[in-house]
């Protein structure tokens, strides 16, 4: 076990090697990127961020206050596997936004969630992660972050969970007199 200098040296040397090499791995992944779709307001995909930080901070104080490493696994699963339900994450789902392949066009699979968020998971570069990323999705033109350019998506409009229950709701409106108009056996 390291000791508690050891382990904090560590983590800075690994935010800083990260740190460095952030900006030249981005620039070089860009090269042969290109979008269609419009950049989505920065706000809303920080809202989103914020409500996943929020449910893997819960996950990773029930880890502590109860010991229970099922809790913390779940925080790390998440992490990494956030966006492959239909390209949304649960802030995704909240603010209308969702991950889609630029190759396909289709919402990110588990494959591509786990190589857009992957590097959340290395200790020291994440906390790093978490400033650059943010920084690049403000500054680049599409709002693609290292993540993104790794595995070739991008966040675009979606329908969000409001847009999803009324969209609900106006189906099971129309649906509901046609049942009940219905010719009955006889």
């Amino acid at each position: 076990m390291l000791s508690d200098g050891r382990a904090f040296a560590f983590l800075a040397m690994s935010a800083l090697v990260f740190a460095i090499a952030y900006f030249p791995i981005a620039t070089h992944l860009a090269r042969g990127l290109a979008s269609p779709y419009a950049k989505v307001d920065v706000r809303r995909r920080f809202y989103a961020a914020a409500t996943d930080v929020g449910l893997v901070a819960t996950l990773l104080m029930l880890y502590q206050a109860t010991e229970a490493l099922a809790f913390f696994l779940a925080a790390g699963i998440y992490i990494v596997f956030r966006d492959s339900f239909g390209g949304q994450s649960v802030g995704k789902l909240l603010f209308g936004l969702v991950v889609v392949s630029l190759e396909s066009g289709r919402p990110a699979t588990a494959t591509s969630s786990v190589r857009r968020n992957g590097l959340f998971l290395l200790p020291g570069a994440n906390i790093a992660a978490v400033f650059l990323e943010s920084l690049t999705l403000v500054r680049d033109p599409q709002g693609q972050r290292l993540g993104d350019r790794f595995a070739q998506t991008q966040v675009v409009d979606g329908l969000s969970a409001k847009e999803l229950v009324t969209d609900l709701g106006e189906w099971w409106s129309r649906f509901l007199p046609e049942v009940t108009r219905a010719p009955r056996p006889g």
